[in-house]
């Protein structure tokens, strides 16, 4: 073990040294200095790994624990996908004296699971940057391995729809409490549609570093879900985390869809209040030829006169000139006073603060949902769309079940294990002293060269 970790540490020592020579001899780049050095030293992490491990395997092997209750099988060899890059070892396989099971008792201590070929940080990453990005930036940014798409979606797979549980030792108390609820239109593989719904809920706005923010913000995401689903699951995260007697208020406020509305039925205390973002947007159509109706129509809903807005509309109609005119003065005209409660409610009620569900939208899921020409599955979608909201809720990809350990089979004592670092910690100390470039006063290669560089070749 000594020799070949020695070895390691020579070849490592030799080839970077070279390495950087030829480098610095072309060209003075530090981007390509550090560059030279991390494949180095990656190399360098692999080729230890991978002794470490074998050390480890042999102490299992005479381990007594292990000799009273597992009859080795094979040797065999391993390869898995790091973050420094591939690396394969050989382990042995046991059988249980016991159950007459087996395993490679090397991958069970050091919590490889069988059948896996990629580790599990290098899983955590690839999901962590496929939330943001697309699988295949997200497979070249990750690991120095070329790794498919599919082998990201199926890290994203194996996490599934998870969801941040916030800990709850003390319900919370507040006199009004906001929800807003918006949904995205994004392309199946099959040619259809689907409507990703985002809802949260929130304490209000607070300013922090000058910009105006949420307060306590909760995101949730639904991917094929009925809206009465929808509503329950939104009302028992309310019940579970506010004491629901010391709220008088809460909003819920949205484009008027009739799935955002049946909120109302399932949450206590609970009023409507149309998004204004899409107020204006109809506003806007229905008066697309008659701009100077607009301030009129505004006139009406800021006073909250209901039969002046039916007038307003009834003249706007009369001048219509085509059929398609007409429609969109029809439309926004229905569309307002369908929603007039949500609407009027801004006059009558100086706490509602409006609703921004159209951006949260579009920052949550569109920008990676359906803001490039993406055809989703039905299941990369719906896990997507929740790791999303995972993300935004502050959710940490190994706190959860799939990637924590397994229940081990067999564990090696420390000792054991102390006895295998021991061994690689002396040699490399023997191997570093007697490194010609890091002993004081030595004169090498790469040092005359760096004397070489003069100042004004740099600048």
């Amino acid at each position: 073990m000594n020799n070949i970790i020695q070895q390691h540490l020579i070849n490592f020592t030799t080839k970077l040294i070279k390495n950087v020579e030829e480098m610095l001899s072309k060209e003075w780049d530090f981007t390509k200095l550090v560059e030279v050095v991390k494949e180095s030293t990656d190399e360098l992490g692999r080729n230890i790994i991978k002794d470490f491990l074998e050390e480890l395997d042999k102490a299992i092997k005479e381990d007594d624990k292990r000799k009273k209750e597992w009859i080795v099988e094979r040797k065999d060899k391993k390869s898995i996908i790091t973050l420094l890059g591939g690396i394969e070892y050989s382990r042995t396989y046991y059988k249980s004296r016991k159950s007459g099971e087996y395993r490679y008792l090397l991958d069970d201590v050091i919590g490889i699971r069988k059948h896996e070929k990629v580790d599990k940080e290098v899983k955590i990453r690839l999901v962590e940057n496929a939330i943001n990005m697309s699988y295949e930036e997200s497979s070249k940014i990750t690991c120095k391995e070329k790794l498919s798409r599919q082998t990201v979606f199926n890290a994203i797979r194996q996490v599934g729809e998870v969801e941040v549980k916030r800990e709850v030792k003390e319900k919370r108390k507040v006199r009004v409490l906001y929800i807003e609820a918006d949904e995205d239109h994004v392309a199946l593989q099959d040619g259809k549609k689907e409507m990703p719904r985002l809802v949260y809920v929130h304490e209000g706005r607070q300013e922090r570093n000058g910009r105006n923010e949420l307060k306590n913000v909760y995101y949730k995401a639904y991917v094929g879900v009925e809206a009465e689903e929808i509503w329950i699951d939104v009302a028992d995260y309310v019940y579970e985390n506010y004491e629901i007697e010391s709220i008088e208020k809460i909003y819920i406020a949205g484009d008027g869809a009739r799935w955002i509305k049946e909120g109302i039925e399932w949450i206590p205390k609970a009023k409507f209040v149309l998004d204004r973002y899409h107020l204006n947007k109809y506003i806007i159509r229905g008066t697309a030829k008659r701009e100077e109706y607009r301030e009129k129509i505004w006139k009406a809903i800021n006073e909250g006169d209901k039969k002046g807005l039916r007038e307003i509309f009834k003249e706007l109609a009369s001048k219509a000139e085509t059929n398609t005119e007409k429609e969109r003065i029809k439309e926004a005209r229905r569309y307002i006073l369908n929603n007039w409660e949500g609407i009027e409610i801004y006059k009558d009620d100086d706490e509602v603060i409006g609703c921004s569900a159209e951006g949260h939208v579009s920052h949550v899921l569109s920008a990676r949902l359906s803001s490039r020409p993406l055809g989703w599955s039905k299941e990369g979608l719906k896990i997507m769309a929740k790791l999303r909201v995972f993300s935004k809720n502050g959710g940490n990809l190994r706190e959860i079940s799939v990637f924590k350990e397994d229940e081990k089979a067999f564990k090696v004592s420390k000792k054991k294990i102390k006895e295998a670092i021991r061994k690689i910690n002396k040699s490399s100390r023997e191997v570093m002293n007697n490194i010609t470039i890091l002993n004081i006063g030595k004169v090498t290669p790469i040092y005359r060269i760096l004397k070489s560089i003069k100042y004004e070749n740099i600048i």
